[in-house]
């Protein structure tokens, strides 16, 4: 997957600009940073769904709006509609692996075994609007999936999913590693800990790093009962830094104290030559909101 000086424009607003990237086949990459950073308008014009105002997104070389290049790529869409309510899960799975090619038998025993992969099995010919927005999220993984991808582009992919929900889409997507592309646009630190490669999106590429395992944790409340763990203290709470490792744990410990130590915002620290700005960044966002308290 590659963009070659890559600029999209909606009218006056650049979304990205001159964006060159090259994605290895097997690498798993997370696209991070503000709202509005791009991210997702990387991932659209990736799949075809947006062409470039200037430059070209290649997909093992043909143009990505291209037919031969969206047999190859599968894509995961943010918080939409990409299935249809008032069809059963496995329907809208063969329809959509109907699309790509498949005949039906083949759309209904790929349907089937996503669908258990996901853990749908059971509710496989229930409608898609009674499902929870986990199922739902679960079902577009699969819907993205149906024709075997080489390169996979997932937006937020466990955003507004339970616990067991998002290990299972977690799992699935550490299975891949290496025989499948992938990126991934996120801000959710579990998400970011997955890839080989991060890159720091601001409408351009700012960096490209190997993905670091520090994540910075803003709270409100007695830090002085968080022993264990590397805490920065500040007026009315503090940042505490933790490896990925420690994360889960930590989270428990937090939830643990009924709401003594609150969480306001958890950043991950990309690269160190940005430590300094996100630090900065935390004491904007703690003043801002010790107002809200």
């Amino acid at each position: 997957l590659m963009y070659i000086n890559v600029t999209k424009a909606f009218g006056k607003i650049i979304a990205v600009e001159d964006v060159n990237l090259n994605v290895r086949d097997g690498e798993i990459v997370a696209l991070v940073g503000p709202n509005g950073a791009g991210k997702t308008t990387l991932l659209k014009l990736a799949a075809g769904i947006l062409l470039p105002t200037r430059g070209r997104v290649l997909v093992y070389g043909f143009d990505a709006h291209t037919k031969e290049a969206k047999r190859r790529v599968g894509f995961m869409t943010p918080m939409d509609r990409g299935v249809y309510w008032r069809l059963t899960a496995l329907d809208n799975l063969v329809f959509y692996g109907t699309l790509y090619g498949l005949s039906v038998r083949e759309s209904k025993a790929r349907a089937i075994e996503l669908l258990r992969e996901f853990g749908l099995e059971a509710r496989a010919n229930d409608w898609v609007a009674t499902y929870s927005t986990g199922m739902m999220r679960r079902l577009e993984l699969a819907r993205a999936m149906m024709h075997d991808p080489d390169i996979l582009l997932l937006d937020e992919p466990t955003s507004g999913i339970d616990v067991d929900g998002k290990g299972i889409v977690l799992e699935y997507i550490r299975r891949l590693r290496g025989r499948k592309t992938i990126v991934i646009a996120s801000h959710d630190p579990q998400e970011i800990e997955l890839a080989d490669r991060v890159i720091y999106l601001n409408r351009r590429v700012i960096d490209q790093k190997p993905a670091l395992k520090i994540i910075k944790v803003l709270v409100k409340g007695d830090v002085s009962r968080l022993s264990g763990f590397r805490v920065t203290p500040m007026d009315g709470g503090g940042v505490i830094y933790a490896t990925m490792d420690e994360f889960n744990t930590l989270i428990s410990k937090l939830a643990s104290m009924n709401g003594a130590v609150k969480v306001v915002d958890i950043n991950v620290e990309i690269a160190q030559a940005y430590a300094d700005q996100n630090a900065r960044r935390f004491e904007r966002v703690f003043d801002r909101r010790r107002g809200e308290w």
